[in-house]
């Protein structure tokens, strides 16, 4: 686990996740909300000793990106002499630009427009998918069980699809290194010509040329010798070898269009992971359920910090009694009620009344329910409401009365919205001690 509780890496996530699908439903600490979702569970995991699960797996993942690459550059090895021509001694560099460049580079748009336009491949791509599948197999048994939580959790699944994806471009690195080692072996060892030979000559000569001259952009105006004679390399009856010409555009290539930006890639893909986990926000009905439990206020606890002033808005026919919930809310919730309104109620002016006060609401909005009068489609339509003019203030749904049952409805229902970081807090409505 990381030093810093303030930061989160992803075996820390697998922790968290693989911990909270044990969680019995008690909880031995409450704690301040006022921290933020990712300190307070930050803190629960903490609590609940020192992982390993998450380590173990970060680790088979890195040492299946590992292997994988091993193979990839082994595979890059052979492209480049599966080019050669043994007899001849010769390179056809327009099979060597397709085994090296443009096929890795076909196949990742070819995932990548998969995944932007049918949403059917996985975000890491397809080495990311061999990756996890490989890890599985080093992690061993309990591995499976890990990947239930990854795709249970859809923040996990994303920091992991970045992680995946950042191994992916790196294996894809150290193919386009092994292409391009296998390219020196031959030219430092071996004495071999380079050639290109097609039935459209004329054609092919004109796209050659103009293709060499856009590769060749980023380092032709000082290194003019890196540019390939096109026309004089070509194979004819009487073509006994020669090109040398072509292999410090083909190596200069590997480097530019390969294994650049394959880094840079990984380096995106790096950067999109510690953003995720750095904006983690723990929204999904499980980490919701959680938040409550830790959360939520209980009888007598001494206030802390400054009072938040709230408007308090009832929903239907609720009459809150203000005598009873003002010393809750002040104790309990830190909010100090300085206004009260009513919505849902039939009346065009009380309805207004409360519209104008929601747009200048302190600091918070507590929406006040009776337990028993839970209509979904009318408390959606009031939360939109509300939303849509609380900006960043502080919004609490409190319930009144609820027994157990009820307590259970209202909670599924707030678990089953959309993360918009509304607060679900009950009350007994007995007048406090």
């Amino acid at each position: 686990m990381a030093e810093d509780s303030g930061k989160w890496s992803l075996a820390d996530l697998i922790d968290f996740e693989t911990r909270l699908a044990g969680w019995e439903g008690r909880v031995d600490t409450r704690r301040s909300g006022k921290r933020g979702r990712a300190a307070v569970m930050r803190a629960w995991l903490e609590s609940r000793g020192e992982g390993g699960a998450g380590a173990r797996w970060v680790a088979s993942l890195g040492l299946a990106g590992v292997l994988l690459a091993l193979l990839a550059a082994i595979a890059g090895v052979g492209a480049s002499w599966g080019t050669l021509d043994r007899e001849l001694e010769g390179v056809h560099v327009l099979w060597f630009l397709g085994a090296a460049l443009v096929l890795p580079w076909g196949l990742f748009l070819l995932g990548l427009m998969g995944w932007l336009f049918r949403g059917r491949v996985n975000r890491s791509g397809l080495v990311g998918w061999g990756i996890e599948r490989l890890s599985l197999r080093i992690a061993g048994k309990r591995a499976r069980q890990l990947v239930e939580r990854v795709r249970r959790s859809g923040e996990l699944a994303k920091v992991t699809a970045w992680r995946l994806a950042r191994l992916s471009q790196w294996i894809a690195a150290a193919f386009h290194g092994g292409a391009l080692a296998g390219l020196a072996s031959m030219v430092l060892f071996k004495r071999v010509g380079f050639y290109w030979e097609t039935t459209t000559e004329r054609a092919m000569e004109g796209f050659l040329e103009q293709a060499v001259r856009a590769m060749a952009l980023p380092w032709s105006s000082f290194a003019p010798w890196a540019l390939p004679d096109v026309a004089g390399t070509r194979r004819g009856p009487e073509w006994d070898g020669g090109g040398e010409s072509w292999w410090p555009f083909l190596l200069l290539s590997l480097l530019v269009w390969g294994l650049l930006p394959r880094a840079l890639l990984a380096g995106f893909a790096g950067w999109r992971e510690r953003r995720a986990l750095a904006t983690l926000t723990f929204q999904a009905p499980h980490h919701r359920r959680l938040w409550r439990a830790l959360t939520e206020v209980r009888r007598g606890e001494e206030p802390e910090g400054p009072v938040d002033g709230a408007l308090v808005i009832a929903l239907d026919s609720a009459e809150p009694d203000r005598e009873v919930l003002r010393p809750f809310l002040l104790r309990q919730l830190r909010m100090n009620p300085t206004g009260w309104e009513s919505l849902g109620v039939l009346d065009a002016g009380r309805e207004d009344a409360a519209r104008r006060a929601l747009a200048r609401a302190p600091a918070g909005i507590v929406l006040f329910a009776e337990g028993w009068s839970l209509a979904p489609r009318q408390m959606e339509n009031a939360l939109r409401e509300v939303m849509s003019r609380a900006g960043e203030r502080r919004v609490v749904v409190l319930v009144d009365g609820a027994d157990d049952d009820q307590r259970t409805a209202w909670g599924r229902f707030m678990d089953e919205r959309s993360g918009d970081g509304v607060e679900l807090v009950f009350h007994d409505g007995e007048e406090e001690a």
